[in-house]
């Protein structure tokens, strides 16, 4: 992609903000990058100044962009942000990190998104494609692990031959204009972040954009029993012509390149629950359309580790099973968690309801918890309405310190205590990742309580 002469407002100086202003800046573009924190809060300011680069701190965006090209957004500046009417008005294109990676990729892109399951599948895909030999590298919106690498910086260093395995989020795929993965996976498409998109429609729709652009070349893994995939499949433009295949929990069957595999009857440690078993269907049918062996498949699915912060097991003492299931921010997501947990379970939950679904969370939680304890802004909202259903097992401690102290006291052998907040974290910690290893230091603290 040749950028000489562009000249690019890049919004928000965060991993993407950051990973597109270096690449962009490399192929000659004149760029400029603006934040509203402080310059001595911006971890990255100093990386782009020593290149160069312009960091405009405690500045939300240009006052006007009539000098600019471009402007390049970073996930977390929202649709009233008022740069989106400023370039509308000028007639300036909005990107995405996502979307000016797919135009400086050399190689072909297998991208995942959905509401839930989405880093697990995209994780799972990369270890197959590791296991079947093929050179792949995980990258994209993969928060709170090691591979938290930006889709631009994988496609800079990418060459031809190798496969960029990206987990994508609705927030990314709404400013995209070309964006072509060769491989799409959906995942499931629930509620969630109607706090940013407004509505549920508006957000289904962001999630769609990543097959708008599919030829009959590429492909499209769905999730045939999503009601909300389902919906988006009937708003897809016309133009869009991906080839479609469907995975389905009730019929868990793969048919690979030397027969099928049925994956419910597949040992898969790192993936329990029907969760689980959808995100192996979601992996395994891209598996298929690369020419997967069965034996290979197995291998994978044995050999699966999983990803920090879901339904990752930190450890056993006294019996008691410990679960961090940090990345779990939505009522779906809690009701997926609980039923794959083992019982009797004690539950730590709350934080920010961003979805309003106080009521959600309170009935499965009364489904599944044995005990629950409440944490976060809208803990007590979500302990009154546990009362109100007759739930009175459950305990308002206010900080997730005093969540898992409590959860000690309580826990006897056999039961599982896990963090499964069902609301995000930005109450009381910078993201989920930050949510999940204090908990995971907690626990390895309080093992005393249970020696």
């Amino acid at each position: 992609m040749e950028c000489q002469g562009m000249r690019v407002a890049v919004i928000g100086a965060g991993r993407s903000g950051v990973a597109a202003a270096i690449a962009l800046h490399r192929r000659g573009a004149q760029v400029a990058v603006y934040d509203r924190q402080p310059l001595d809060a911006l971890p990255h300011a100093q990386r782009l100044l020593q290149q160069g680069i312009p960091v405009l701190a405690e500045t939300d965006a240009p006052n006007e962009v009539q000098g600019f090209t471009h402007v390049v957004v970073s996930p977390g500046i929202p649709p009233t942000h008022p740069i989106f009417g400023l370039a509308a008005r000028a007639q300036i294109p909005v990107w995405s990190e996502i979307e000016l990676a797919y135009r400086l990729s050399p190689a072909p892109i297998i991208a995942v998104t959905g509401t839930n399951g989405k880093t697990t599948t995209t994780a799972l895909i990369h270890h197959i494609l590791q296991t079947m030999g093929l050179p792949a590298r995980l990258c994209g919106n993969i928060a709170g692990t090691e591979s938290d690498i930006t889709l631009t910086e994988a496609a800079e260093v990418a060459t031809p031959e190798e496969w960029l395995v990206a987990e994508v989020s609705s927030f990314q795929l709404l400013h995209t204009h070309t964006f072509r993965p060769r491989i799409a996976v959906i995942t499931n498409i629930r509620e969630d972040h109607l706090d940013y998109h407004g509505n549920w429609e508006a957000y289904a729709l962001a999630k769609a954009k990543i097959l708008a652009n599919q030829t009959p070349d590429d492909w499209a893994v769905l999730n045939g029993d999503d009601a909300g995939v389902r919906w988006v499949q009937q708003h897809l433009p016309q133009s869009a012509a991906g080839k479609h295949v469907y995975f389905s929990h009730t019929r868990p069957t793969v048919a690979l390149a030397d027969g099928e595999l049925n994956l419910a009857e597949t040992p898969m440690p790192a993936l329990a629950g029907v969760h689980g078993l959808e995100n192996a269907l979601a992996a395994a049918s891209v598996a298929a359309i690369l020419g997967c062996g069965k034996a290979q498949l197995q291998t994978a699915l044995q050999t699966f580790r999983g990803v920090p912060h879901r339904m990752e097991l930190v450890g056993e003492w006294a019996g008691v099973r410990y679960i961090n299931n940090s990345m779990c921010t939505n009522a779906d997501a809690l009701e997926h968690s609980l039923q794959a947990a083992p019982k009797p379970c004690i539950v730590i939950a709350g934080g920010v309801d961003k979805n309003n679904s106080v009521s959600q969370l309170a009935h499965t939680l009364a489904r599944h918890a044995d005990y629950v304890l409440l944490m976060g802004r809208d803990g007590q909202a979500i302990g009154a309405a546990l009362s109100e259903i007759g739930f009175t097992r459950w305990e308002y401690v206010h900080t997730l310190e005093r969540a898992v102290a409590r959860a000690c006291a309580v826990a006897k052998a056999g039961d599982t205590v896990i963090l499964a907040p069902g609301c995000a974290s930005f109450d009381q910690f910078r993201n989920f990742a930050e949510r999940g290893e204090r908990f995971r230091q907690l626990v390895q603290e309080a093992n005393a309580c249970a020696v």
